[in-house]
């Protein structure tokens, strides 16, 4: 069967037993020619059949089989993704859009996470900006947050600054949370771009929403950020302050890629303080956590941290191997785009 007839067949199989013509194109996301040419394929192959006002199939088995293979593709990725077996996630994530699955921009935007990880910038674009085309006004300010972050990671700070931007103009004022951690980004990618006076502010508004909402990720991101300014003012008391609160809650709501980032931070600034052993093992910590994550950017700016570390402390043959990694995994990084200065010099976040 084609792509498309595939395809159809699966919308059709979520709608139910029978279907009209315009429900299962407005569900399957394809242009009315291809709706009826697909209808009239699998009219002639005895899979559904016509009636007066609709279609039916010609066997409910049938249609229990067509759902039962697109969901059982879907619910393998997420099942994957929960143990952080990301290659193995991607595969299902691919066979359940070859399969036809009746929400594509969906799948989009998780192939796109996972493409975020695995360190794949510019397949992580083309995801995103294929699910936001598709995508009605209420998960509009995700996909641009995350298209925002994605240009963040390259070192694109004027465009992460704007998908982010219109991610916050995307998101209703009542949803405090997801406004909390779209400014938390978007203070970020301003500390990147060297404006420290709007970054003092946005953090402050950050923390404000985050509490207003309750919302203990968006408090992590919230803290994280602030410690990450105090530290990098030369405030090492308040940096700690901030960045333990950060990490005490990310362990509570246990948000894997949270806590990589509150402990990195913390290290740097035992680091800055003389603190050698302590910034080693909390590094290490973090890159256990990343590691398991499946973050290859991230964990290749660990590698290189903990290389810097170990070289200070005389460990220069750990030290080596560490800097190998790093740069392995860098070189991996956004590898289809050419070089990129900017992924090489990652070290907070």
């Amino acid at each position: 069967m084609s792509e498309t007839g595939r395809q159809i067949l699966s919308a059709a199989a979520v709608l139910g037993r029978s279907f009209d013509a315009e429900t299962v194109r407005a569900n399957s996301g394809r242009a009315e020619d291809e709706t009826v040419a697909a209808l009239e394929e699998l009219s002639r192959r005895g899979l559904v059949r016509e009636r007066n006002l609709d279609y039916d199939f010609c066997h409910e088995k049938l249609r229990g089989l067509v759902y039962a293979e697109t969901s059982l593709a879907r619910r393998a990725a997420e099942q994957a993704r929960s143990v952080f077996a990301n290659t193995e996630a991607m595969a299902h994530l691919r066979a359940a859009l070859a399969l036809g699955h009746p929400d594509p921009g969906l799948l989009h935007s998780e192939v796109g996470e996972l493409q975020t990880l695995q360190g794949d910038y510019a397949g992580a674009l083309a995801s995103f900006e294929i699910a936001a085309a598709s995508a009605g006004p209420e998960p509009l300010g995700h996909l641009e947050q995350r298209l925002g972050q994605v240009h963040h990671r390259r070192g694109e700070w004027v465009l992460a600054q704007a998908h982010l931007q219109a991610a916050l103009d995307a998101t209703p004022d009542a949803d405090s949370a997801a406004r909390a951690r779209i400014l938390a980004d978007l203070s970020l990618a301003t500390h990147s771009a060297g404006e420290p006076l709007r970054v003092a502010d946005l953090a402050r508004e950050t923390l404000e929403l985050a509490e207003m909402a309750g919302d203990l990720p968006a408090l992590a991101q919230a803290h994280n950020l602030l410690g990450l300014l105090a530290s990098a003012s030369g405030n090492g008391r308040e940096a700690l302050l901030q960045l333990r609160a950060s990490l005490a809650l990310a362990e509570q709501v246990d948000d894997p890629g949270a806590q990589v980032a509150a402990l990195n931070n913390l290290a740097l600034t035992y680091r800055d303080s003389g603190e050698r052993e302590m910034a080693i093992a909390l590094t290490r910590r973090a890159l256990d956590r990343c590691t398991v994550l499946g973050d290859r950017h991230r964990e290749a700016a660990l590698h290189n941290n903990l290389a810097d570390l170990l070289h200070a402390s005389s460990a220069p043959d750990e030290a080596m191997q560490h800097l190998k990694r790093a740069v392995a995994l860098f070189a991996e990084v956004g590898a289809a785009q050419g070089p990129q200065p900017e992924i090489w010099k990652l070290v907070r976040w």
